[in-house]
């Protein structure tokens, strides 16, 4: 609910704007403009009410104490007469209208009521220019191997059609950057790109994210909500992890893709929609169909155009241009002062099998900057245990103490049984999916469990 703050220092003005206005929105109130100001540092206000005729700080000072830093809020002022010099003079201040007292209650809510949309628009322009000036394809998507070079083409053709689009690939390989690329990059860049993240809401919930619902609908439901679909209108949403839809709401989904139309939860009224569908997954779905847990028909219908994401370890090529790309965001954020990454460390990068994928590299950047930012060279010693196969706290003490040594067996052995509960832990506990990542077999991978005590799930 949107929130408006009242400012008149004539108790029955505000208490009349109040009782207007009450019903549609969150209203505050008060009566000095040195109290609005402490009401502005502590609430969020999307439009204020301005008196132009107050003791102590009248509104035009008012004004002048909020410009720049509150220029999201909307303001109408309210003027006893017919001011125009003073009333010229807040538009030029920020003001986007003015009601002249006694003023009518139609008046007050059609002029509340545009004031709020011209603010709404104005932030989604300011939104979407920003959204489209970082979300190209070439800022979005790294890498020179031949198989990215095949996705930036297929996003390029995809991109010129409104068919719908499924991403798979593992987690991490950066389905949302793709589906972020595709829609920049079509003729809806100018629309809202929404995003849904399917795991995380149970059923119903997702149900009523997706599609909205009435007042009254449910428990709770105090006031009718637009769903993603709506917000989307014209636009592109992206479902992320669609296997994670139970069947029930599969069923209204096929509906959405089939006759363009839905219903909000509660109501019986068709609202049409036009809105492209970009789906991601990390999941099997073929054999889901086959287990009863993901509708056939629903898969073709998103399965139009397919883009298989590979994992990092099958374009080692791209690894260089990934870490410079983090590096050089990281070494900005961090105010870090190191100048390069010596060869040893992209070496030690280029050999990790990366079962986080490029989302795994990206946490690792980060993490050695704000570690490490201090250093002229970030080097072997600075990664992660993960990386290197040595713990920086041992080869530093290596490096001090003469009579100390690494023992090499121990750090490897540290080594491996961590990669194998990171394999574990990625494929669901399938210790042949996990041989698969490690690129080894079960049988190694069940001697090694059993070496290091790592509990088996009998998986």
């Amino acid at each position: 609910m949107k929130t408006i703050l009242l400012v008149d220092d004539e108790f029955s003005v505000v208490e009349s704007l109040r009782l207007v206005l009450k019903d549609s929105y969150r209203v505050l109130g008060t009566h000095s403009g040195k109290e609005a100001l402490k009401i502005l540092d502590k609430e969020r206000v999307d439009l204020i009410l301005l008196d132009l005729k107050m003791h102590e700080m009248d509104g035009l000072e008012l004004l002048r104490r909020l410009q720049p830093s509150w220029q999201e809020i909307g303001i109408i002022v309210l003027t006893a007469v017919n001011d125009v010099k003073s009333i010229v003079e807040a538009v030029k201040l920020g003001a986007l209208d003015y009601i002249v007292k006694p003023f009518e209650i139609e008046e007050i809510k059609i002029t509340v009521e545009k004031a709020l949309q011209f603010k709404s628009l104005t932030r989604e322009v300011r939104y979407l220019r920003s959204e489209y000036k970082y979300h190209s394809i070439d800022k979005l998507i790294h890498g020179h191997s031949r198989m990215m070079e095949e996705i930036i083409d297929i996003i390029s053709r995809v991109s010129r059609v409104d068919s719908t689009v499924l991403l798979r690939g593992e987690s991490g390989t950066g389905k949302e950057l793709v589906a972020r690329a595709i829609h920049f990059d079509s003729n809806r860049r100018e629309n809202p790109f929404v995003v849904v993240s399917c795991p995380n809401l149970a059923g119903d919930l997702l149900e009523t994210e997706l599609f909205g619902h009435e007042k009254g609908s449910f428990t709770g439901a105090y006031e009718r909500r637009s769903g993603k679909f709506e917000i989307a209108e014209g636009g592109t949403i992206f479902l992320d992890e669609i296997s994670e839809i139970n069947l029930p709401l599969q069923a209204k989904l096929l509906r959405v893709l089939q006759e363009r139309e839905f219903s909000r939860l509660g109501s019986h009224s068709v609202i049409k929609t036009d809105v492209r569908i970009i789906a991601a997954t990390n999941k099997d779905l073929e054999g889901m169909i086959k287990a009863g847990q993901f509708r056939e028909d629903l898969y073709y219908r998103i399965n139009v155009v397919p883009i298989y994401l590979p994992p990092l370890r099958e374009r080692p090529e791209d690894i260089p241009q990934l870490v410079e790309h983090f590096y050089n965001i990281f070494r900005k954020e961090c105010h870090a002062k190191t100048e390069f990454i010596s060869k040893e460390a992209m070496e030690a990068l280029l050999k990790y099998h990366w079962p986080g994928n490029v989302r795994e590299l990206k946490n690792i950047m980060e993490r050695t900057i704000a570690l490490y930012g201090n250093e002229s060279t970030l080097l072997p010693e600075h990664l992660p245990i993960e990386i290197t196969g040595i713990s920086s706290c041992n080869l530093q003490r290596a490096k001090s103490n003469k009579n100390w040594r690494i023992s090499m067996e121990d750090e490897v052995a540290h080594v491996e049984k961590q990669l194998i509960e990171q394999a574990l832990q990625e494929s669901g506990g399938v210790k042949s999916k996990a041989a698969k990542l490690l690129g080894t077999t079960r049988r190694i991978i069940n001697y090694k469990m059993q070496k290091y005590g790592i509990a088996d799930s009998g998986n």
